[in-house]
Order: structure tokens, then C-alpha cells, then sequence
């Protein structure tokens, strides 16, 4: 079984589960499924997070050991053996259902452990499709297939009974699911609320930046939580970088749009889950806001930070609130309370 694999043998595996799923052909057909199923992101991105992050991922873990003896500290006379876990339960978000199993499975197969993952009800069916060709890849190469299970029916009964059987949960998703993760009794690795903030000043390349913002906050249309939520930007180039960002695609949303979109974001005080991960225009016809053509991503200006600024917290959508500071020192401050309040 594989808990007596080499080191070597691992590490085959997980290449080949990685390829398996990025070959031409099947990779086209998961990120088609991955958008018409969730209904969030759009099929180039998640084209790309499939060739990028699961061959990064691959790169990242090439060389780490993860059989055997790992790490010898002779001056303390400590050795350090690695040993599986057991059984990973991991909950896959239907934010990211194409990349996420992939990336959860060579995870648990790098440290010998099999893995069962409930996803989202919502994204169920693109979470069969991968683990179908997962578990053929683990037949081919002599693995036992049932080291990577999905639950292709999920239900919170279900996940709530993995989450208390497993040996380790892995949690990928909004803050209530994490915090049941946490209180189940069992282990757990938890990804909550993210809110991404990225000061701006004077030392930078500012056309530079702007496309790497805009980049990162249209990539599937803001599904990630490293997308900018949030760019502190210093005085003294503000307006150059503003108006970069609108060659870029940003609209600078006035006193009147930002009340629109604060209106359609959060209902009730919630942040609403129409808005997930949607194009820019699909939410200025749901905030009622005539966006001209060629825009990809909204700015609204902030100086708030809290409850009763909501657009300084996580919003998961392609909307970049903008802080204006006089210093960098200043700018250091605002991030400080913006992931104080949300994301830390």
C-alpha cells in the first residue's frame, strides 16, 4: 500500500495525476464545465489556473521530501520522520472547483495520505469528472484508486460525518464552513475570509502595477483571495496611477455609482452571493449603472475602515476600493486596520 512507497514513487504519482488532468483534450473540457456549473469565473482563467497553479504547485513540491527521514538537526540530536496522516476530508468551494481537487489530491498523495472530497453541491458534477480521471490515473499506476474518493451527492449531513471521521480537514472556503471545520473536534487546516491589500507608491512602475492589478482583479472575475480587495496608494502619484488604472479598463465610480454598487453588493448587511465572481457587467445592470464600453473591473475611493465602510472588507467580485494616503508610513497604517478589521 502506499504508505511504503519510496520517495520516488510519490513523486511519480503526483506528476502523473497532475498531467493526467492538464492533457489537451480534458482540460478544455473541465474548465467548460467548471464556468456553465458554478456559473462564476470564465473559461480562460480557469483554463489557465489549470496549466499554471496545479504545474506550479508540481514545481513547488519538486525536491521536498516527504518519505523517510526529512530533516536531521545533529547539534539537538533531533530527527524528523515523516508519517502519514491517514484520511484528509477535504471541502472544495465552488469558487474554484477545477484547480482546488487537483491540488488537494497530489497534496494528500505527496505525504502518502488518501483524501475524500465533498465539494459544493453547486459544482458536483465538475468534482466527479475530475476525480474520474484522478482515480483512473492511480489504476494505471498500480495506487489504489480508492486514495482519492469524491462524494458525488454532497449534502451538509455528509460533510458534517466526513468532517468528524477524517484524520485532517482541509477547509477551502467562506468563514461559516471554516469555522465548523474548526469545531468539529477533528484536526483542521482552515481558509477563511481573504482581503488582499497592496500599497502603491512612489517607487514603483506604475504602468506596471496598474496592469498587474487589473490582471489580478479580473483573473476569473475575482474568484481568488490574493485578488486585490483593496490598493493604498501613496499622494503623490495617485492621480497618474487612477488614471493608468482606467486606461486598463477601471472605472472610477463617482459618489452616486459607489451608493449603487454598496446597495447591490450587501443586502441586509451580508454580502450578497449574486455578485461571486460575475463580469463587470453583469453588475452594473444589477446596480443599474450605464458602464461604458471596455470596462472590466470598478474603483470605488474609500477612507473608512470597518462595519461602516463595507467596501474596505473581502467583496469577491471585480470591484477595487482605492485608499488615498499622504506617506508610505501612512499607507502601513491603513493596511493594518484594513486586515484588522477583515482578513488577517
Amino acid at each position: 500500500v502506499i504508505d511504503m512507497w519510496t520517495q520516488e514513487q510519490v513523486d511519480t504519482l503526483t506528476k502523473a495525476l497532475v498531467w493526467s488532468v492538464v492533457k489537451p483534450g480534458r482540460i478544455e473540457e473541465i474548465s467548460t464545465l467548471a464556468v456553465e456549473e458554478s456559473r462564476m469565473g470564465n473559461y480562460q482563467s480557469k483554463y489557465t489556473k489549470l496549466q499554471k497553479k496545479l504545474r506550479g504547485a508540481l514545481r513547488d513540491m519538486s525536491g521536498q521530501k516527504s518519505v523517510g527521514v526529512i530533516a536531521e538537526d545533529t547539534a539537538k540530536g533531533i530527527i524528523k520522520i515523516a508519517k502519514p496522516v491517514g484520511v484528509i476530508g477535504a471541502l472544495i468551494p465552488c469558487t474554484n472547483p477545477e484547480a482546488t481537487p487537483v491540488f488537494m489530491a497530489i497534496s494528500a498523495i505527496k505525504g502518502r495520505n488518501a483524501v475524500i472530497m465533498a465539494p459544493h453541491p453547486r459544482t458536483k458534477k465538475t468534482n466527479a469528472l475530475i476525480v474520474s480521471y484522478l482515480r483512473e490515473t492511480l489504476r494505471k499506476y498500480g495506487a489504489p484508486e480508492d486514495l482519492v474518493i469524491g462524494i458525488d451527492e454532497p449534502t451538509m449531513e455528509d460533510s458534517g460525518e466526513l468532517m468528524k471521521q477524517c484524520d485532517l480537514i482541509v477547509a477551502t472556503g467562506g468563514t461559516p464552513l471554516v469555522k465548523v471545520a474548526y469545531s468539529s473536534g477533528t484536526p483542521a487546516y482552515g481558509v477563511g475570509a481573504g482581503n488582499a491589500v497592496v500599497i502603491v507608491d512612489e517607487t514603483a512602475d506604475l504602468a506596471d502595477a496598474a496592469r498587474k492589478i487589473m490582471l489580478s482583479k479580473t483573473f476569473d472575475f475575482a474568484t481568488s483571495c490574493s485578488s486585490e480587495n483593496s490598493i493604498v496608494v501613496v499622494d503623490s502619484i495617485y492621480d497618474r496611477l487612477m488614471a493608468l488604472l482606467q486606461e486598463q479598463g477601471g472605472y472610477l465610480a463617482d459618489a452616486e455609482g459607489k451608493k449603487k454598487l454598496q446597495a447591490m453588493l450587501w443586502v441586509d448587511g451580508h454580502l450578497s452571493r449574486d455578485i461571486t465572481a460575475q463580469p463587470a457587467d453583469k453588475l452594473a445592470e444589477m446596480a443599474g449603472i450605464a458602464l461604458p464600453a471596455g470596462k472590466s473591473f470598478f474603483m470605488v475611493p474609500e477612507t473608512g475602515v470597518g462595519p461602516d465602510a463595507p467596501f474596505s472588507g473581502e467583496k469577491m467580485c471585480v470591484v477595487l476600493t482605492v485608499y488615498r494616503v499622504p506617506s508610505f508610513e501612512a499607507a502601513i497604517q491603513k493596511v493594518n486596520a484594513i486586515t484588522e478589521y477583515q482578513g488577517k
